[in-house]
């Protein structure tokens, strides 16, 4: 079990139900679940995440934010979520520490990508709501999601998240947990 399966009970349930309310749109429990398993499956068959890997987000608010949470809990990987306020410098460096896989980010943080290219090659692209130069378009994954999109070894005990501090006494800080070897540490 891990946390994407209170979704797909829901969805299984009451699939009708509203799941999400947001700019007035509402999405179901079983519109919220698909797009959770394929995003999953999209990560998994077209970057290889997979149990302990991480996928960054620098995006405002929305539904995609919950969708790529749920996607990572499936597939046993950690979200990084990214302060939008951050300099560009201060993001790569987060990106960096947390060794990203892949980042999904929204065109109005695109400045980044430039920069990205230049001092992590290997970070994948995926664009939100545009198509990023050399990576993806988030859409256009889940339309061509195949595959599975689970990881056998799954439970509630894994982490989810590396969310960073502030930084106040020097670099910031990624912590996911109070488990002595939750994002991959010893």
């Amino acid at each position: 079990m891990n946390l994407s399966d209170l979704i797909e009970r829901n969805a299984a349930f009451t699939p009708g139900k509203t799941a999400i309310i947001f700019d007035r749109e509402a999405l179901s429990y079983r519109a919220l679940h698909d797009r959770i398993e394929a995003a999953a499956r999209a990560l998994k068959a077209e970057f290889g995440v997979n149990r302990g890997d991480r996928v960054a987000i620098l995006s405002l608010n929305q539904p995609d934010y919950l969708v790529l949470l749920y996607a990572c809990a499936r597939l046993g990987a950690m979200l990084v979520p990214l302060n939008w306020r951050l300099a560009v410098a201060e993001q790569l460096f987060i990106l960096s520490d947390a060794s990203v896989k892949v980042l999904a980010l929204e065109q109005a943080f695109a400045a980044i990508v430039p920069d990205l290219e230049k001092s992590l090659p290997n970070t994948s692209l995926i664009g939100l709501d545009f198509v990023p130069p050399l990576g993806n378009a988030f859409d256009t994954l889940l339309a061509q999601a195949r595959g599975d999109g689970r990881h056998p070894h799954i439970d509630l005990s894994c982490p989810l998240l590396i969310v960073y501090t502030s930084g106040t006494t020097g670099r910031p800080k990624g912590a996911c947990c109070g488990r002595k070897r939750c994002c991959g540490t010893p």
